[in-house]
């Protein structure tokens, strides 16, 4: 289908809901492309003042939205509170030398192990499904590693001094944008697969194709100037020759190694792109009548710490966050479970996964006597979110200063740019500019205006081709 993971389903009863990405933070590039595709009056935002909850010692905290806010915070004890305070402030150890950190390492060393275990690690569980003693802190959380580089000791005056960098980097609103206020969230009226298709729609269905498994790529001739060609599988068994000036691969890690780096590949270097980790994650949205609540529902969701024995990662309210996700007189909820620290999901039936979320939010937001769920959308993906691991930024150069040796090829996907659905969009944006300029200043001068179809062998030489997920 027309935008790989991003799917959104309706059904007849009016439940709306994702089985892959779920929103995301909208950024002014994000909101360009929404106005760009149309899609300016589809946009929902959610509202920023709805709180984010960790459930710990068995009831629901919400987190600061500021610092008015920190006085009734008790999520973390006096002395966890305190240990944080210094910490931000400065107070703390200088990073180990000749040693990239965890996030784990890097948050305890400036926060304490408190603010660690109860806040970053389901935070950390709810993004990247992922171990936080294995991902590196520079890697997966960069922008927060960047306050002690821009600052530093502590994180405070590496925030003051990037919202003093922000300010200068702003130029003028957009007026052709959105109006959005801090902390919202963004999608569309049906859901985020209205921008794959809408661009699918835009770019014309002679140009966009489905169904195609890229089966090699390879490059025809001698020299740099020498067209690459993708053979891809299509789903009624026949082989489509794509030849192109230019290609960009957004597979999977684990896809675009064995393409590049297998015998007599393009990129030898591609090869450790296999080591990258896709642990396995199951989505499950449920819905209950409201009356099944302990309380009424007002919240972005929950996350849930990995020391309190709750098996299901988190929970985004979704019915709370955009309008017209449930029907009347239900609440919609969306959850993860497994990831990096619990890959035996795996091996379990659709029927248990829901059974083990079910009985989750039985224990945080049901009342005993609460009915079954209506099980809507159960999805297990065996390889989810590529993790960001210690060594991930030195592996990716080492494939990059590959890439870099065959003009044309452009490698990307979340394994590089960010796993979130908005640094997919940018990077996306981003690489297009720099395919333009490959191919401007590849043109001969007095060519005419680049074109070409995606037709059978030798066709589209100035086209490109994208190796589906």
């Amino acid at each position: 289908d027309v935008g790989g993971n991003v799917i959104s389903k309706r059904n007849d009863e009016g439940f709306l809901w994702e089985e892959g990405p779920n929103s995301f933070q909208p950024a002014p590039h994000i909101l360009r492309l929404a106005v760009d595709l149309g899609l300016k009056d589809d946009l929902v935002l959610a509202d920023g003042s709805l709180p984010r909850f960790v459930y710990w010692d068995k009831k629901l905290f919400a987190l600061p939205l500021g610092l008015s806010d920190l006085p009734t915070f008790n999520l973390l004890s006096w002395p966890g509170r305190i240990r944080a305070g210094l910490g931000a402030a400065g107070f703390i150890l200088p990073p180990p030398r000749g040693v990239e950190e965890s996030v784990e390492q890097f948050v305890t060393r400036h926060l304490g192990r408190e603010t660690f275990e109860r806040i970053i690690d389901p935070f950390v569980s709810g993004v990247y499904a992922g171990d936080p003693a294995k991902l590196s802190m520079r890697a997966a959380l960069k922008k927060v590693a960047r306050l002690e580089e821009l600052g530093g000791p502590g994180l405070v005056d590496g925030a003051i001094l990037r919202l003093q960098e922000r300010k200068r980097e702003e130029g003028e609103p957009d007026p052709e944008l959105p109006v959005v206020k801090g902390g919202q969230l963004g999608s569309f009226r049906e859901g985020l697969q209205m921008v794959p298709l809408a661009a699918a729609e835009a770019l014309g269905g002679e140009r966009v194709f489905t169904g195609h498994r890229l089966a090699s790529l390879t490059r025809v001739g001698e020299g740099e100037d020498a067209p690459l060609e993708a053979v891809f599988e299509t789903a009624g068994g026949r082989k489509r020759r794509v030849r192109a000036k230019a290609v960009v691969l957004t597979a999977p890690s684990h896809v675009v190694a064995p393409l590049l780096a297998g015998e007599g590949g393009l990129v030898p270097e591609a090869a450790e792109l296999e080591d990258v980790y896709y642990p396995p994650v199951a989505s499950v949205t449920v819905a209950y009548p409201k009356e099944a609540f302990r309380s009424p529902l007002r919240g972005f969701g929950h996350l849930i710490p990995r020391s309190v024995g709750v098996r299901t990662l988190g929970t985004i309210w979704s019915s709370c966050l955009f309008p017209g996700r449930a029907p009347e007189g239900y609440e919609l909820l969306l959850s993860y479970i497994g990831g990096a620290r619990d890959p035996a999901i795996a091996d379990l039936s659709e029927a248990e996964v829901v059974e083990r979320v079910d009985a989750d939010i039985r224990g945080i937001l049901l009342k005993e006597d609460a009915p079954g769920p209506k099980v809507l959308g159960v999805r297990l993906w065996p390889r989810a979110i590529p993790q960001y691991q210690r060594g991930h930024l030195e592996l990716l150069e080492r494939v990059q200063k590959g890439v870099e040796k065959q003009p044309g090829l452009f490698v990307g996907g979340n394994f590089r740019s960010g796993v979130a659905f908005g640094d997919c969009v940018l990077y996306g944006q981003e690489v297009a500019k720099e395919v333009g300029g490959f191919l401007k200043a590849a043109a001969p001068a007095d060519a005419a205006p680049a074109g070409g179809d995606a037709g059978e062998a030798g066709a589209g030489e100035a086209g490109g081709a994208r190796a589906p997920e």
